[in-house]
């Protein structure tokens, strides 16, 4: 099925219908009998060929057990129910996010407070979880929200599988409030119920529509509905130089793709290409080369924002396309580095340390990032919900907790929201500094600047989240649900292979051992690279068995989320301590040999990030996993270490191909999957 709103954004298949929702029923909300809006609002929802459409006039005394009953009784087996307030005025197009996207979730479709004008009272008024996007508390006008972030303009999409939930908070929810209380607008007080039933209800952000309910406006961005969706693309979350100059460019560049039917994943592929390019210039020691790789690289930046804008707009998500998406980011960013170090030392100039030291700092950015989000992520979905029943008027805030919207931030709070933005250093911001230092045909104003700014984001970042740790203000607390057979995402990060994993299996402690066991294991760093072989064996060894054993699954402390990123550190201490006896024209080795560790816990990342199934333990068993390879190195530079550059060369090579090899293999049965389950659900 095709929309057809003048003017158009992109070709029929950029606009199409997935079918996600159809065969859902629609229940429409509202008092007295049908108005003209209703029957414009029923010409939008039918775009979603709804099986039955409803509505359920709430001036009756039980019209609570109405909607329940309504909602119990699916007229197509395993499809959605839409609850809508009857006086919203929307686009289809608008609403394609909460019901024609991909999976089934249960969720409400939300605006911003600021976006809305006229008496904002008219739409309903949420308080949502940032990071998760959940509701956690709803408003009517018998019920006070704290602390509240959002507004409903009254659209309410509830899974398949939830119906039954549904339709049973409602009808205890009947019992227990005057539902035929006039002041109380209905949809207000089906969601207030479902939220305070436990249900679980998602908030899926509109964007800049142009949205009426009752009297208020959301006036939308210009243009028509479509050109509303091209605006409302763009991530959210951008740092700043993306979001003040690259993405204005990239959605240009997005209407022409979408136009001409490009996909997100040959988008993807493309902006790789462009920037393995620019590397491939970059390493010509010419200045002009270097000119083009600065520009290649920022339209290698741009063109990787026009295939998730692509994806966001024709809502053609996939799990394989992230993951090509972010870690065909640091291909390209580690190309340009090993690039501008093969140019300097052919000017006589050893830069390979220094881009070795940048890439193992922006992993370690990348490894700390994401573990601490998904640790704090952890423990607010693991957080006891909080029943609520729906005649209470007060929500579970303290009694001092503010009722009022944020005002817009003060020009002062904005320049400190992007100076706390660009002290994060996003991708973009790191590519504005590799393109000014190419420009200066410079190696060492390429690397130095990069490797400073990686530095200062990490004490920023990492200081600021240790603090809150070790203060607990990240709310973090264990979750029961993980155990010895049950591992969290820590434990798959850390990398720990059989060694390792066989003291954790024998001996039984806390995680202070490898609060112990750590620094141990950078000694034996230090005692290798001051020559010491044997030393440094015996003490990585020991270090290596009490980190296995402080790292037992489930790894589980107010400080491991450290674990994984010192692991890492670790390892790149010793492969530099290895080979800090190598030429000038053999330590490009060590660069390939980090760099193919690095793809793997990039892997290991965004598989558990983007499908939640790690690789399977038996490619960590074969590469040895972080404590085999180090015990494996030092041997090597102890007993033999001529053999040191052929370890790491050949090293290199047998761990990407496994890497690479397994990955590929895994994500072609998860793209088969999904492609059955689309077939499934079509």
């Amino acid at each position: 099925m095709k929309l057809h709103t003048p003017p158009l954004v992109g070709n029929d298949s950029a606009r199409s219908i997935h079918g996600y929702s159809a065969g859902a029923d629609v229940v429409l909300l509202g008092r007295g009998p049908e108005s003209l809006s209703v029957l414009d609002l029923r010409e939008t929802l039918e775009v979603f060929a709804p099986a039955r459409v409803r509505r359920v006039d709430a001036d009756g005394e039980r019209w609570l057990d109405d909607v329940a009953a309504a909602i119990s009784d699916p007229a197509v087996e395993g499809a959605p129910v839409v609850v809508v307030a009857d006086s919203l005025r929307i686009s289809p197009v608008a609403l394609l996010d909460l019901l024609d996207r991909p999976g089934d979730p249960t969720a409400v479709a939300t605006l911003e407070a600021q976006s809305v004008v006229g008496s904002n009272g008219a739409m309903t008024r949420l308080r949502t979880e940032r990071d998760l996007r959940q509701v956690q508390s709803v408003g009517t006008a018998a019920h006070m929200v704290s602390r509240p972030t959002a507004l409903a303009p009254g659209v309410v999409r509830i899974a398949a599988s939830h119906r039954p939930t549904a339709s049973r908070i409602l009808q205890e929810a009947a019992g227990s409030v005057a539902a035929s209380e006039s002041a109380i607008d209905p949809f207000d007080l089906v969601l207030l119920a479902l939220v305070r039933g436990g249900l679980g209800v998602a908030a899926i952000p509109l964007g800049p529509f142009t949205v009426e309910r009752d009297g208020a406006t959301a006036p939308g961005a210009p243009g028509s509905a479509w050109q509303q969706r091209l605006a409302a693309v763009s991530r959210g979350d951008d740092g700043l130089f993306s979001t003040k100059v690259v993405r204005p460019i990239s959605r240009r560049v997005t209407r022409f793709g979408l136009r001409h039917g490009w996909t997100p994943n040959v988008v993807t592929a493309t902006s790789l290409g462009i920037g393995l390019l620019a590397a491939a210039l970059a390493a010509v020691d010419n200045r002009w080369t270097w000119v083009a790789a600065a520009v290649l690289l920022q339209a290698a930046l741009v063109v990787d924002c026009v295939d998730g804008e692509i994806a966001r707009f024709s809502r053609r998500f996939s799990a394989f396309g992230a993951w090509l998406d972010a870690v065909g980011d640091r291909v390209k960013e580690y190309a340009v580095l090993a690039a501008v170090a093969s140019v300097a030392v052919r000017r006589g100039n050893d830069a390979w340390l220094l881009a070795i030291t940048t890439m193992v700092l922006i992993t370690v950015r990348h490894l700390e990032d994401y573990a601490f989000s998904r640790r704090t992520r952890e423990a607010k979905t693991s957080l006891p919900v909080e029943f609520l029943p729906v005649d209470d008027p007060r929500d579970a805030a303290t009694e001092d907790a503010d009722l009022d919207f944020n005002l817009p931030a003060a020009r002062r709070d904005r320049v400190i929201f992007w100076a706390k933005k660009v002290l994060h250093l996003p991708i973009a911001e790191r590519y504005l500094l590799l393109s000014l230092g190419l420009l200066t045909y410079d190696p060492a104003w390429v690397l130095w600047p990069l490797a400073v700014a990686v530095v200062i984001a990490l004490v920023w970042t990492q200081g600021g989240r240790t603090a809150k740790a070790l203060l607990s203000r990240d709310l973090y607390h264990r979750d029961p649900l993980l155990g010895p057979t049950r591992w969290g995402h820590l434990d798959y990060q850390t990398d720990l292979g059989p060694v390792a994993r066989a003291a954790g299996r024998i001996l039984m402690a806390s995680f202070r051992a490898a609060v112990l066991g750590l620094p141990m294991t950078f000694a034996g760093a230090v005692l290798l690279w001051r020559g010491s072989g044997g030393l440094a064996l015996l003490v990585a060894l020991a270090g290596l068995l009490l980190t296995g054993v402080g790292c037992r699954p489930a790894l589980q402390h107010h400080l491991a989320w450290q674990a994984p990123v010192l692991l890492w550190l670790a390892e790149a201490a010793f492969v530099m301590a290895a080979a800090s006896g190598l030429a000038e024209g053999q330590r490009w080795v060590v660069f390939a040999y980090l760099a193919a560790v690095a793809w793997h816990r990039y892997d290991v990342v965004y598989r558990l990030r983007d499908t939640g199934q790690p690789p399977p333990y038996w490619v960590t068993a074969a590469t040895l996993g972080v404590d085999g390879r180090v015990l494996a190195l030092v041997l090597m530079a102890w007993l033999a270490p001529a053999g040191v550059p052929w370890l790491l060369g050949f090293g290199a090579l047998a761990l990407i191909t496994v890497y690479a090899v397994e990955s590929a293999r895994a994500w072609r049965a998860w793209v088969a999957a999904e492609d059955r389950l689309v077939e499934t659900s079509a």
